[in-house]
């Protein structure tokens, strides 16, 4: 991921946005291309202003871009991944308004790593602490890795839940990679780029600025198959990127809590709005895993028929999984009447097969 001089001072600048620069490179093809034009070519494509070429330019040729060059570079962790480069993360270059470059200290997931993103309040309780370092642990030890932001709270408890298994985890900041914010994580900042990386797209020096935030947190989202919130006030980021995941397409699984505590007002919403529900750390690596691995037709049925369930009950029980969903959607899977899907499902939550979690909404309780 070592770049030349041209790419490293077109990444860095600050006088063009993201959809001037992708323009450049969908127009010159690399920042090589754009930097050997004459002005009159450039501007000819009028797709920069005059200003910010004059601007560019003079940052191109000054001895402080040299300085930071060398310095980034210093650092054999340190690199940059252009969108057009084979290692840059492929789901990154569909989301909305993609980034032109990613700063990386470490390496970049490998295409056949599962990433799964975990976030959640700042402030977050016992309760989210004991859950984010155990989900993150435990997602390490099954093969799976923790995307988070290395935010104060659960992101970082997240990553070191991580770090605790030997596993792999990467954190997206709102600040350049040289910088460790906050400074309570200064641990994790130090051992993450040698088990996954520090990733951004903020250039070295940025400060982390609020305004930062919100377009990290797409990036979480986007690289990452499922996001799970663990803690999160009806108001806060979390949602936000939880939001994000699902315009993108993504599955989200919430942490249940008291509905008295703040802290999972935002979770226990969630939940109510169709996200999975996290019961436990192994039902939701079974969810995952049989996301990846869904069992062919052969061993489903021999699976269901180790059930010992009836027919009808079969058919029922089968419409459910781990995240929970009504009895209105399942009548209009099944075309039951509603007075006997009722008494199958009471049949299964009788058998343990089936758990209510709240008014007309079940789980499975057990995995086929």
């Amino acid at each position: 991921m070592n770049r030349s001089f041209d790419e490293f001072a077109f990444a860095v600048t600050k006088c063009m946005d993201r959809n001037e620069k992708r323009a450049l490179l969908t127009a010159f093809k690399t920042p090589a291309g754009f930097f050997g034009r004459t002005d009159k070519t450039i501007l000819g494509m009028d797709i920069i202003k005059k200003e910010s070429l004059s601007i560019l330019r003079e940052e191109y040729g000054s001895r402080l871009m040299a300085e930071r060059y060398r310095e980034y570079f210093s650092d054999p962790l340190n690199g940059i991944s252009f969108i057009y480069d084979e290692d840059f993360p492929v789901a990154l270059r569909h989301i909305h308004n993609p980034p032109v470059a990613l700063f990386v200290s470490g390496r970049l997931p490998d295409k056949k790593e599962r990433l799964i993103a975990m976030v959640g309040a700042r402030r977050c309780s016992g309760y989210g602490r004991l859950f984010s370092e155990k989900i993150g642990k435990e997602l390490a030890e099954n093969g799976f890795s923790v995307v988070s932001g290395m935010a104060m709270g659960i992101d970082g408890y997240s990553h070191r839940g991580a770090l605790m298994a030997g596993g792999k985890t990467y954190a997206f900041l709102g600040s350049g990679t040289d910088i460790c914010y906050p400074a309570c994580n200064r641990d994790i900042y130090e051992q993450i780029p040698h088990s996954g990386a520090l990733i951004s797209e903020f250039p070295p020096g940025t400060g982390p600025l609020k305004q930062n935030f919100p377009d990290r947190n797409r990036l979480i989202s986007g690289i990452s198959e499922s996001v799970l919130v663990i803690e999160a006030r009806e108001r806060s980021g979390s949602l936000i990127t939880a939001d994000l995941a699902l315009d993108q397409g993504k599955d989200v699984y919430a942490l249940p809590g008291r509905i008295t505590d703040p802290l999972s007002a935002g979770t226990n919403r969630l939940i109510w709005q169709g996200a999975g529900m996290i019961r436990s750390s192994e039902s939701l690596i079974m969810a995952l895993k049989m996301e990846e691995e869904p069992l062919v037709s052969e061993e489903l049925e021999q699976a269901l028929s180790e059930l010992n369930l009836e027919k009808d009950e079969m058919v029922v029980y089968s419409c459910f999984d781990f995240y929970a969903k009504s009895i209105d959607e399942v009548q209009k899977e099944t075309g039951m009447t509603l007075l006997m899907l009722l008494r199958i499902v009471a049949a299964l939550c009788c058998k343990g097969y089936l758990k209510e979690v709240f008014m007309n909404h079940y789980v499975r309780n057990i995995p086929v």
